[in-house]
């Protein structure tokens, strides 16, 4: 039964962090134990663990998708601020010669995707962006932080964070990568972290930027799509 619930947890924490839920969504054990073909005793116990964790709210019979609101995300940065420049820094000591290798060619990748005049261009930029991230904190080959940061890497608020961008500002953030990836390169702990971090706030700066909008104030819940910033 324990995993069983384990694989229904995976499964509905997927769903939830890639946005195939919106926010507010009711999710019904019923239904849910339905589509999955299992009884609702291990949908509940993974329902139940995800409202630990804070990605939903319970409910009769069930629970919703939590909101984020602007200031959700705003601490979700500040917290990323302070954690991804420390796995920069142990990435420059620890990562592979392969892990490097592999953080210059996704690099590559996110480029041509950008210059690419193509209707999923931010799509696609998007996911080779998460990909590096990912890579970098793996290289920084430390468990316990790769826990931490593993919520804030994958929250929808960030992963449809570059429908904002303009392709300048792709641009500047592969820029930004590449510099990450050479301080990493020369195992210059101290260069990467800053420029993970000058990485960093330069994404929170976009989103401060369209932080309040019209009819839309500061403590206002917000879906993956809209006031967000990437990294």
């Amino acid at each position: 039964m324990a995993k069983l619930s384990d694989s229904l947890y995976a499964e509905l924490r997927r769903r939830i962090m890639s946005g195939h839920y919106a926010p507010g969504e009711r999710l019904r054990e019923e239904s849910l134990a339905q589509e999955m073909q299992v009884s609702r005793t291990p949908v509940r116990a993974a329902l139940q663990r995800l409202v630990e964790d804070g990605l939903l709210v319970a409910a009769s019979r069930g629970a919703t998708v939590a909101g984020w609101t602007q200031w959700d995300i705003a601490e979700a940065f500040e917290l990323r601020i302070l954690l991804e420049p420390h796995a920069a820094g142990l990435a420059a000591e620890r990562a592979t010669p392969q892990q490097i290798d592999e953080m210059d060619a996704l690099n590559d990748e996110m480029h041509a995707c950008a210059l690419a005049e193509t209707d999923d261009r931010a799509a696609r930029v998007q996911a080779v962006n998460n990909r590096f991230h990912h890579l970098l904190v793996e290289a920084a080959h430390s468990g316990r932080l790769s826990g931490m940061l593993q919520n804030f890497l994958d929250m929808p608020i960030m992963i449809g964070s570059f429908y904002f961008y303009s392709q300048q500002d792709m641009l500047d953030s592969v820029s930004q990568h590449r510099q990450v990836a050479a301080a990493i390169r020369r195992r210059d702990r101290r260069f990467a972290e800053q420029a993970m971090a000058f990485h960093l706030r330069a994404s929170f700066l976009r989103f401060e930027m369209q932080r309040v909008r019209p009819g839309q104030g500061e403590g206002a819940a917000v879906t993956p799509a809209s006031g967000s910033s990437g990294a």
